[in-house]
């Protein structure tokens, strides 16, 4: 049987060049480093690192090439080290990380001292190297790093930076990093990391505009992106980002701002801040509710909305994970009815499908407070969600600060049509629920309508 052939490796190696402080040897063998790369590298590569670090950035601004300077200091400068570089995929090794890696090295003297190999990089001097693993659990099993690289942290699980942060536990020097742009997740892994960086829980580095100022503040877009001023054409790049970007992605990967969804329909940050945590309206108040139901594969939900225009969920039912659920309709019908008997609730808006026989009941039982508002009708959608976007964006509502209607909201896609943009799923088949989103703007819609509406003036005959 005929061997195969084995990776191709240089017998004839030179030395590495001569060992300096990692940030000058770096210069010396790959060029000059970014001052923001320069500070990260300094700071993470000395003896008292801490244990895990994030840093989040905009795009274009050199973070694969910083984490890439990092793994080469790590593996060239110190002896027998273990370096793990994480891919953003669970098929394919490779990633922008790798392929940074493989192009810093063609292009520099290293390309005479390191032996690449299609999963790892070897360094036969020090003894070293550095392994390109897949965003697997896995992969963080039966491995013992020095130095964890985890590129796109926000395409990571969260149990792949547990898993590694588990696996270096037993080196004194052991350290996680992770470099991001933002993602529009807000349950992702990530997201957690960067609110725990904003609250000094975590070492790390964040580079962002201020959500707060307008979107085309120049001067903000300067907070977000170090080599704004380092690189002649960056400005005039941005310029062009700002006029041809959807603004969600123009905050993402411009301004390095999280936003709701991919294609968000509420800007980071704005749900957040209109947070009320207070007890449910008290006995007896005026409140619209707004009910959103499905049968089984989506989630059931019931909101209301006070005529000062505060936001709370009433009921809501999701599928656990069993594949025979059905939402409990005994149990729904006894929220509304409880609903009813403790305030005054002055309107009730369904969406039809799969309820109709219960629409039919309740409008028997609470006759003139029933409406069906057919969501799937954007004539009838489209005035309702831009309603509750400008009350959003004008602080003109509150909520009770309820994580699950935070969820859907954030799930919320955008569709535009000629009567305006309306909220949808990503697709029919996503298990990202909106339910307690849409039934949010219907409460909100119908209270908004009902307190406006003008008062007949008396007259006489």
């Amino acid at each position: 049987m005929a061997l195969k052939a084995g990776p191709k490796v240089r017998a004839d190696l030179k030395q590495l060049p001569p060992a300096q402080e990692p940030v000058q040897w770096l210069e010396s063998v790959t060029g000059e480093l970014y001052p923001w790369q320069r500070d990260l590298v300094e700071k993470l590569s000395c003896p008292e690192r801490p244990r895990s670090y994030y840093a989040q950035i905009a795009r274009k601004n050199g973070k694969s090439r910083a984490a890439a300077c990092l793994a080469l200091a790590e593996i060239c400068l110190k002896q027998q080290r273990h370096v793990y570089a994480v891919s953003d995929s669970v098929r394919s090794l490779d990633s922008v990380l790798t392929q940074e890696l493989r192009d810093i090295i063609a292009g520099s003297e290293l390309r005479d001292s390191l032996w690449p190999f299609k999963d790892r990089i070897e360094c036969p001097e020090t003894g070293s190297f550095i392994k390109f693993v897949p965003n697997k659990y896995q992969a963080a099993q039966g491995v013992n790093p020095h130095l964890v690289l985890a590129d796109e942290v926000h395409l990571l699980s969260a149990e792949v930076w547990s898993g590694m942060m588990q696996a270096g536990r037993a080196r004194n020097d052991f350290l996680l990093f992770g470099v991001s742009t933002p993602g529009y997740d807000l349950t992702s892994h990530a997201h957690g990391l960067y609110q725990q960086v904003k609250a000094g829980t975590l070492p790390g580095t964040i580079y962002e505009a201020d959500p707060a100022l307008p979107l085309d503040d120049r001067d903000n877009w300067r907070r977000a992106n170090p080599l704004h001023d380092h690189l002649p054409s960056f400005a005039d790049a941005l310029e062009y980002d700002f006029l041809h970007l959807p603004e969600h992605e123009f905050r993402r990967f411009a301004l390095g701002q999280w936003t709701a969804t991919a294609s968000a329909w509420l800007p980071y940050g704005a749900w957040d801040d209109l947070a009320h945590h207070r007890e449910l309206p008290p006995a007896g108040a005026r409140v619209w509710l707004g009910f959103d139901g499905s049968y089984s594969g989506d989630s059931t939900a019931l909101v209301g909305c006070t005529s000062e225009g505060h936001i709370f969920v009433v009921g809501a039912w999701e599928k656990p994970g069993a594949k025979d659920w059905r939402v409990p309709r005994d149990d729904v019908m006894q929220t509304v009815e409880s609903a009813f008997s403790h305030w005054d609730v002055r309107e009730l808006a369904c969406d039809p499908p799969y309820w109709q026989s219960e629409i039919a009941q309740w409008s028997a039982r609470w006759p003139n407070r029933v409406v069906e508002i057919p969501t799937y009708s954007r004539a009838r959608m489209a005035p309702a969600c831009t309603g509750f976007y400008a009350a959003v964006m004008d602080a003109k509502l509150t909520h009770d600060g309820d994580k699950r209607l935070a969820r859907h909201l954030a799930n919320c896609h955008v569709v535009n049509s000629p009567q305006g943009d309306v909220i949808t799923k990503a697709d029919k088949d996503s298990p990202a629920k909106i339910d307690l989103a849409v039934a949010a703007v219907l409460a909100h819609s119908r209270a908004s309508i009902n307190v406006t509406k003008p008062k007949a003036k008396a007259f006489v005959l």
